[in-house]
């Protein structure tokens, strides 16, 4: 499954945010299910995108259950300028293994 997170931070907030976001990819990328975590910064922007490959929509939906994910969403309502976009998309379990052999 990926996820796909789209933040668009307040720019006084960004050395706090990238913070919060060290300490939640860290978490995340340690949590079994957890496949892969990917950041890209938006050039010009304090947009972030964020994409999150996990197993299955089980253990993503167990991930977001998590203190440090729960922590992670909390912080980000003093962070971000406007509300996170996610969106979700289910990927072949043989595209991963093709992809990282």
């Amino acid at each position: 499954m990926l996820v796909q997170r789209q933040m668009s931070v307040i720019e006084e907030d960004l050395e706090e945010f990238q913070l919060a976001l060290k300490h939640y990819v860290e978490s995340a990328s340690s949590q079994s299910g957890c496949l892969r975590i990917s950041i890209q910064k938006l050039s010009n922007e304090s947009r972030y995108m964020i994409y999150e490959f996990w197993e299955n929509s089980s253990v993503w939906n167990s991930h977001l259950q998590t203190n440090y994910s729960k922590t992670f969403q909390r912080s980000n309502v003093d962070f971000l300028e406007t509300p996170e976009l996610t969106s979700t998309m289910l990927v072949p379990a043989s595209w991963w293994i093709l992809n990282n052999n």
